[in-house]
């Protein structure tokens, strides 16, 4: 028997190292195919159609790409970048080359209504152009069909729908099961309408809480009517009574979805793609056997054109994601990364303003904190930081921008969200559950206090709560300072309540509505300007990712970028064993809002390296992971 163990172990072993050799041998050849091998040089077909293809979830920078997305492939489509969307379509408009636009929304898994706001302008430019605009779809969501509305000619598959459900969603609440599990989640906070605690303290929502939540979804929606009805010359009422009647409406055509929208004024054809590809092709014409077209990122790529640097220049700083302390990776905001990417900017004598573009939540006060006095200090040096908020930038998001010399939102962009919380778990009665106790001796009254063994006493609740009071008045007074707002105003449009962009401008929490290119407009104002160079900061590739990302360009990246959350997820431990917890495996079957929800959540609670008696005080949107994408 210890001769058949030994042989077997000696298998394993032989096993190990093949299969390691084998991997070895296959990254090496991948890297010399990439170093060897490179793309053809990309050409802009004389009159051809340019394929709009957004992909994945549209976001403000690019993926960083992970070794084993490469090699294993990956089940989600890209994500785009925003800006590359609203690129492609301003130069195509110029571009005699280009004569037509084809959009293919299939791979769009969401789109926010701040972007779908900045592509629905950038379209609406675009067909200011003369050329014609076309949109196929087997399905349309009702992020994709806001986009394909702005076409011409909408042609939908004989099986095919359109889906206009509204916006709105369920929230998952968790009190009972922490009470089954006898954990206690102890909350504490300024806001009457903060409610980024309540999955842990409630069953439902508060009537606070439902309230803004309608509110701010109730005016997203009516901005959705208004942008895409007239676009097909309905009325937002018409549309309305489409997602209200659908039911009926699809009774009445014999459960057709398709004949549906087409009664209703939504599309324009019924055709499978081939009639659609000859379609197009009638416009630009047939290029190996289909329409002639380049695709938007080939685009681009062919329409590069490196400028020499110029010595009047506006940097622009990406933050998305959750801020969190320290250095994170891609898709969280990490203050040592931001405040490291402000610095090099300051340091360039070049560089006359910054905008820091802000797509977030919120998250971790002191790292929100540190990131906006480094805004400060560049601030400091004479030269003008403006705020470009995205989809959101709300709560500690709203904190980082609030002393910026000038701020920009979308309409729809979701905002405001000005109050804290704090929360910490405690075990007592589950470790008394078990028969555990816990005894000690202390030598002051905070030796043992903080422990989450062994409960919340009435001292350190008061030391918590007087953290959290204190974190709120510099809220308000960083807000009132500014904004040049007083105090007592914006505490009362504080307490946590959530706005829209068009109702921030009102309220004076931001300054004007536009863009990214607006904002990068008004810097140049602010410094004085006449002519500049737009350029962005961000951390420089190791070669590794150099080399990922090369070989994204090389061999397709559809397949090959990360999610780094996933990746994130998996530095959170189980309190009570100390094993790894793949907690993206329990979420991937959550819709999306509840995913990005949970994330940032269990990201700000239960940090992997952080004591677990240290408060940690918050700023986080709730409801901002409500809103839709």
């Amino acid at each position: 028997m210890k001769k058949i163990f030994s042989f077997l172990g000696r298998m394993i072993d032989a096993v190990r190292v093949i299969l390691g050799r084998l991997l070895f041998v296959l990254i090496l050849g991948i890297v010399l195919f990439v170093a060897f091998s490179g793309p053809e040089p990309l050409t802009v077909p004389e009159q051809s159609a340019l394929v709009w293809a957004p992909s994945g979830v549209i976001t403000e920078q690019r993926s960083q790409p992970n070794p084993v997305d490469l090699l294993a492939g990956s089940a989600l489509p890209q994500n785009s970048v925003l800006q590359d969307l609203v690129d492609a379509l301003a130069r195509a408009k110029t571009d005699e080359r280009i004569t037509a636009l084809v959009m293919d929304l299939e791979d769009l898994l969401g789109v926010s209504p701040a972007h779908i706001e900045i592509l629905g302008d950038a379209l609406a430019d675009f067909k200011d152009s003369g050329k014609l605009i076309y949109a196929y779809g087997d399905y349309f969501s009702q992020g994709q069909y806001a986009l394909a509305s702005y076409a011409d000619t909408i042609t939908l598959h004989p099986m095919g729908s359109i889906m206009v459900t509204g916006y709105g969603g369920n929230q998952l609440f968790v009190r009972d099961l922490l009470d089954r599990l006898n954990i206690n989640v102890h909350v504490f906070r300024v806001g009457e309408f903060k409610s980024a605690a309540e999955p842990f303290t409630r069953m439902d929502m508060s009537e606070e809480a439902r309230a803004d939540a309608q509110n701010l979804l109730g005016e997203l929606w009516s901005a959705y009517l208004a942008r895409v009805a007239p676009n097909r010359g309905r009325s937002p009422d018409d549309l309305q009574n489409y997602a209200d009647r659908f039911p009926a409406l699809l009774m009445a055509a014999g459960g057709d979805m398709s004949r549906v929208a087409f009664e209703q004024g939504l599309v324009d054809n019924i055709a499978g793609v081939d009639a659609f590809r000859r379609q197009v092709a009638a416009s630009v014409g047939v290029r190996n056997g289909s329409f002639r077209q380049i695709h938007f990122q080939d685009y681009l790529a062919a329409t590069d054109r490196l400028l020499p640097p110029m010595n009047d220049q506006v940097a622009v700083i990406v933050a998305q994601g959750t801020i969190m302390p320290g250095e994170q990776p891609q898709g969280l905001i990490g203050a040592d990364n931001v405040s490291e990417l402000v610095r090099m900017a300051q340091q360039d004598a070049a560089v006359k303003a910054l905008v820091l573009r802000i797509d977030s939540p919120g998250g971790a006060a002191l790292a929100s904190e540190e990131i906006r006095a480094a805004l400060l200090q560049f601030q400091q040096s004479g030269r003008p930081v403006v705020v470009s908020m995205g989809s959101t930038a709300a709560s500690g998001g709203y904190w980082i921008a609030s002393t910026a010399d000038r701020i920009v939102a979308s309409s729809a962009t979701i905002t405001g969200s000005i109050g804290v919380i704090g929360m910490i778990p405690t075990f007592e009665d589950a470790l008394d559950n078990l028969g555990i106790g816990v005894d000690g001796v202390s030598t002051t009254a905070l030796s043992r206090a903080g422990d989450p063994l062994t409960g919340m006493d009435e001292v350190l609740r008061t030391i918590y709560q007087s953290t959290i009071d204190d974190a709120y008045q510099r809220f308000i007074q960083l807000v009132s300072d500014g904004r040049d707002i007083p105090l007592a105003d914006v505490d009362a449009m504080a307490q946590g309540r959530v706005w829209t962009g068009a109702r921030a401008l009102e309220l004076g929490l931001v300054d004007e509505l536009g863009d990214l290119d607006a904002a990068i407009a008004s810097a140049a104002d602010l410094a004085g300007l006449q002519s500049w160079q737009t350029i962005t900061v961000q951390r420089p590739l190791s070669l590794t990712e150099q080399m990922l990302m090369q070989m994204m360009d090389s061999m397709g990246g559809a397949q090959l970028l990360s999610n780094w959350r996933s990746s994130v997820m998996g530095n959170l431990h189980d309190a009570s064993s100390g094993s790894a917890l793949d907690l993206s495996r329990v979420l991937a079957g959550l819709p999306a809002h509840e995913v990005r929800r949970w994330q940032s959540m269990l990201d700000l609670v239960l940090p992997g390296n952080y004591p677990a008696q240290r408060l940690r005080t918050l700023m986080l949107c709730d409801l901002c992971v409500l809103a839709p994408l």
